[in-house]
């Protein structure tokens, strides 16, 4: 009976270790790709600043296709995008008292 416990569990231990390293080796899930203007939609910048920035080197991290298609990952904006986020503390003094 023991046996068979300790059987067992070397079974889970390996099916495990298996699907660890299953997992190390899979794929990761494609990125999404964004047009310059799908990044000036959201961003509120111009398609033209955005090629600026490129070839400044600056700006969104993106993906060169080929010679004429330039991509952005989303990850990258989003992360671009939170490095941007100005944290703004209330006024004690101007929050509204409650009765």
């Amino acid at each position: 009976m023991i046996l068979e416990h300790l059987k067992c569990a070397r079974n889970a231990m390996a099916s495990a270790k298996k699907l660890v390293r299953m997992e190390r080796q899979a794929p990761a899930v494609s990125p999404r790709l964004l047009t310059a203007e799908d990044v000036a939609e959201v961003t509120g910048l111009s398609v033209e600043t955005l090629a600026q920035w490129r070839s400044q080197r600056r700006g969104i991290p993106f993906l060169k296709i080929s010679r004429n298609v330039v991509r952005y990952r989303q990850n990258d904006l989003d992360a671009w995008l939170s490095e941007r986020i100005v944290r703004v503390e209330q006024d004690p003094s101007n929050a509204r008292s409650t009765p």
